[in-house]
């Protein structure tokens, strides 16, 4: 047993409750237990992107079909052998049963690359979905990558964050922590901010990976943190919400009823409004610390996904297979709206607002589950259902 494991016993309890906890439902589920959702440009127009277990999908938003390929020499639409519309979809079963946690990386109009789970990065023709190169890494990876000036800065799932140049594949550096990196790194300023399984929040130079600051929060920090007002704002799993100043200092600490999993969300008159996995929603005002407003026990089961604010709204998506829609000043319930079989809902939701390049004319909401047959549900903001993506 290693010495990381010995000084912190939580990490098997952690461990243990991903492995007994997030299974259940559907059965038989590989991989991590929740898709990876997010927006990509393709064809001249912007799309949603899905990863989830063997397949990563580009979807349209505006009714959830799945992109068509197109002939880049005459426009036309490519088909297969039986001569139907060839779509947007890397399989796993056709490169290496790979598996797919995180969400594709655009490189430029005809490349994007992908971290599979397999210890893999795969370079992938993005008009054919062919991949034209694979290169290994040193981990799996579960968190989706950033990329900022043609480097790609993977974490990975068991400890440690690379950074890969774009131009060759090559790793330029390493940056080692002692458990996994389960969440999207996030810039400030010039630093890199990761969230570690090992309870701590580390700063690091993104030119070099040379550490700057690490901060212990008393337990594993799994999502990335919310930079709003110079300041960063995370959770973690010793039940507590933190404030921390971009040099590194605790400035305000809140306890919350259970651990905290997702990024918060904040409203334009800084308020923060944060999610636990015992159901309950917690308003916090900025204004001079972390001040609660109102605490409300909203769902019957753990909110693992962050919070979302539109308008006088909160909303958020729990494990017992509903969504709700908040009054963002009380807390009050406004609506509910339960999934078919009640799946759990343990993705991060995303908003869309309207836009000429969505080609949506109303703000719609994303929520993933993990029901093959509901795998991602487009609601409008109050609520009602548009459209549903079965895999």
């Amino acid at each position: 047993m290693s010495s990381y494991i010995r000084r912190r016993p939580g990490v098997i309890l952690l461990l243990t409750l991903m492995l007994l906890t997030l299974p259940a439902c559907v059965g038989g589920r590989i991989g991590v237990s929740w898709p990876a959702v997010g927006l990509i440009d393709f064809n001249g127009e912007t799309h949603i992107a899905l990863a989830y277990n063997n397949d990563v999908t580009l979807l349209t938003p505006s009714n959830g079909a799945p992109a068509r390929l197109l002939n880049p020499l005459n426009g036309d639409v490519l088909r297969d052998k039986d001569n139907n519309p060839r779509t947007w979809a890397l399989r796993g079963s056709e490169n290496e049963g790979a598996q797919f946690h995180t969400l594709p990386v655009r490189i430029d109009d005809e490349t994007v690359v992908i971290a599979a789970h397999n210890r893999r990065l795969l370079r992938v023709d993005s008009v054919l979905v062919e991949v034209q190169r694979s290169f290994p890494l040193a981990d799996k990876v579960v968190a989706s990558p950033l990329k900022l000036d043609g480097v790609l800065y993977l974490p990975y799932q068991n400890g440690g964050l690379s950074a890969i140049s774009l131009e060759d594949y090559r790793e330029l550096w390493r940056f080692p922590t002692e458990a996994g990196i389960w969440a999207q790194p996030l810039l400030a300023d010039d630093m890199l901010i990761l969230s570690s399984i090992d309870h701590f929040l580390y700063a690091i130079d993104r030119s070099t990976g040379q550490r700057i600051w690490a901060l212990d929060l008393g337990g594993a920090v799994a999502s990335t943190p919310l930079l709003a007002n110079d300041r960063l704002y995370v959770g973690s799993f010793n039940k507590s919400f933190f404030e921390i100043s971009l040099d590194g200092v605790i400035l305000s600490e809140y306890a919350t009823q259970n651990w905290v999993w997702g990024t918060p969300a904040i409203d334009a008159e800084g308020i923060i409004y944060v999610a636990d996995l015992s159901g309950y929603v917690h308003a916090l005002d900025t204004s001079g610390g972390l001040r609660e407003r109102w605490s409300a026990q909203i769902a019957e089961r753990g909110i693992r996904a962050g919070p979302l604010v539109y308008g006088e709204r909160v909303i958020v998506a729990s494990r017992d297979g509903k969504v709700y829609w908040l009054d963002r000043f009380d807390g009050e319930l406004i609506n509910a709206r339960e999934i078919d079989d009640r799946p759990e809902l343990l993705g991060d939701m995303m908003l869309l607002k309207p836009s000429e390049t969505l080609a949506i004319d109303e703000p719609l909401l994303l929520v993933t589950s993990v029901h093959d047959a509901r795998l991602l549900i487009a609601f409008g903001v109050d609520g009602r259902q548009t459209w549903v993506y079965p895999r």
